[in-house]
């Protein structure tokens, strides 16, 4: 049993993540990819996504174990968005910290790549960049949209419940597996584990590859919950653009960008979420305005893009 322990001045510290944090994303969909049990959405994903999968990504698949654990320096903490800047933080990961995440954990005989891995060298840490690379491109990228609607969606319909019944109702409904109660958060594992924020409050991110909860709680760190995303209805590929009354509304693309602005972003985060360019994300965003669906806020030359209340119920009407 996992239980977070909740002060006060928590509760009024619950934040979400705006997007996905590209390391984490990748890690928890190389290990969906897995034999584990995982969500039903991810068994849908991993019927195609599976067939993308190639040779050089094997430094990524090689750091998730059997059961589905990952070492912690395969997500550092990042000060900058994007993909890239997350690689880069990734390879300056120190020697001594690699080795301590993955000795105790390794049988006698390992991978030659293992091997030069806790050695330090550096061929071995720009293969696990080049790794995550093309996950990102070859395996991840062409679900970029889907992905980024499951997202935005799931963002909503929190919001709409923080907006109704306040962070404490919000808690009580993350998961039919996660009980709110007298200020503890608890769900099942096989093990026992106890999470005190004492004030550092708690981030909360939903994600199509789980099946259960998963708590990341590291020192001087706020603490990162995720949680099995909502459940979206399956559509056929064949289906998409008939049964997507807001693609047909808006066009596939405008409607990808209203879902994930449920999270507000700055045009350069819109295009990575979407995976199009700054200038297309920025046409469909002026376009979106001028309807009246998104508010742009400026401030030092950079573009903040938010959804208008009348977007926020098209939203809730079309996708929940």
């Amino acid at each position: 049993m996992i239980r977070i322990h909740f002060t006060a001045a928590d509760v009024g510290r619950v934040t979400f993540l705006p997007e996905p944090e590209p390391l984490r994303q990748a890690a928890l969909a190389a290990r969906a990819l897995g034999p584990g049990q995982t969500s039903a959405a991810a068994r849908r994903w991993r019927r195609v996504a599976a067939s993308r999968v190639r040779p050089a990504m094997g430094p990524l698949f090689k750091l998730i174990s059997p059961t589905g654990q990952f070492p912690g320096f395969l997500t550092p903490q990042v000060d900058r968005a994007g993909l890239e800047s997350a690689i880069e933080c990734l390879l300056e990961t120190p020697a001594d910290l690699i080795r301590a995440e993955l000795q105790p954990h390794l049988p006698a005989e390992i991978h030659p790549y293992m091997r030069a891995l806790l050695r330090g060298q550096a061929d071995a840490r720009r293969a696990l960049g080049g790794a995550v690379r093309e996950f990102h491109r070859l395996v991840l990228g062409p679900s970029a949209i889907d992905l980024g609607r499951t997202h935005a969606a799931d963002l909503a319909i929190r919001s709409r419940t923080v907006l109704t019944g306040g962070t404490e109702e919000l808690l009580a409904t993350l998961h039919p597996t996660v009980a709110w109660q007298d200020g503890f958060l608890s769900f099942p594992m096989p093990f026992e584990y106890d999470v005190k924020l004492a004030g550092r409050g708690l981030r909360l991110c939903p994600s199509p590859f789980v099946s259960e909860c998963l708590i990341f709680d590291e020192p001087g760190v706020v603490p990162l919950l995720i949680y099995p995303a909502v459940a979206l209805p399956a559509v056929d590929s064949d289906e998409r653009d008939s049964a997507d009354a807001l693609a047909e509304l808006l066009g596939r693309t405008r409607a990808a960008v209203l879902r994930t602005l449920a999270a507000p972003a700055g045009t350069s985060q819109l295009a990575r979420r979407l995976n199009i360019s700054t200038a297309s994300a920025s046409e469909h965003a002026r376009v979106l305005r001028i309807a009246g669906l998104l508010t742009t806020d400026r401030s030092r030359g950079t573009a903040h893009h938010s959804l208008t209340p009348v977007a926020v119920q098209l939203l809730l009407s079309m996708d929940c």
